[in-house]
């Protein structure tokens, strides 16, 4: 895998480390889901769903990664977990589970899209911080029809994108905010 690829997982990582204790582990990821769904005034059901969603993927994240049997992954063994599973269709599925839970949660107004407004509150809740980079240039990347809004087509590619791709020049790069060396 390219160090590039690497970097982005290790933005990742930093982004599920909200607790920044060097760790990530099934309680940071319940605790996003849970941050992002307050954040979003979700319903309980749309709370669960997306709770659950994040637990299946940690679980696919532990399947090649729980090296130290402790229930965390480093960076370096997410990395490693996700190099393994790259082409694991059952990883495949889960996340395209979550990101459509993500997708739910985060439309806030129920209009089947994600409005600029809506994109910032993810990137918040992401853990990025106000002002170190420019979430405008990073919506408008991932709209690709240039509508003004994200689909849920657009967002599922942009994220998968991320995830995977070791593109250095796709527009989906920074979906998380700038990337850490």
């Amino acid at each position: 895998m390219s160090e590039f690829w690497k970097r982005k997982m290790r933005t990742y990582f930093k982004t599920c480390d909200f607790d920044k204790d060097g760790y990530i582990s099934e309680e940071d990821f319940v605790d996003m889901a849970r941050r992002s769904a307050e954040a979003c005034n979700a319903n309980d059901e749309t709370t669960e769903y997306y709770v659950q969603s994040m637990a299946n993927v940690w679980k696919s994240f532990m399947k090649a990664g729980d090296i130290e049997k402790d229930g965390r992954l480093t960076a370096s063994i997410l990395i490693e977990s996700m190099r393994q599973q790259m082409y694991d269709p059952g990883l495949m599925v889960e996340m395209d589970r979550l990101i459509r839970g993500v997708f739910g949660l985060m439309d806030v107004n129920q209009d089947g899209y994600l409005q600029p407004e809506e994109y910032h509150i993810m990137i918040r809740n992401a853990g990025v911080p106000e002002g170190t980079f420019d979430e405008k240039l990073a919506f408008k990347a991932i709209d690709v029809n240039g509508d003004g809004k994200l689909s849920i087509d657009e967002f599922v590619a942009a994220f998968l994108d991320f995830m995977f791709s070791q593109d250095e020049n796709s527009p989906n790069n920074f979906f998380f905010g700038p990337l850490v060396d």
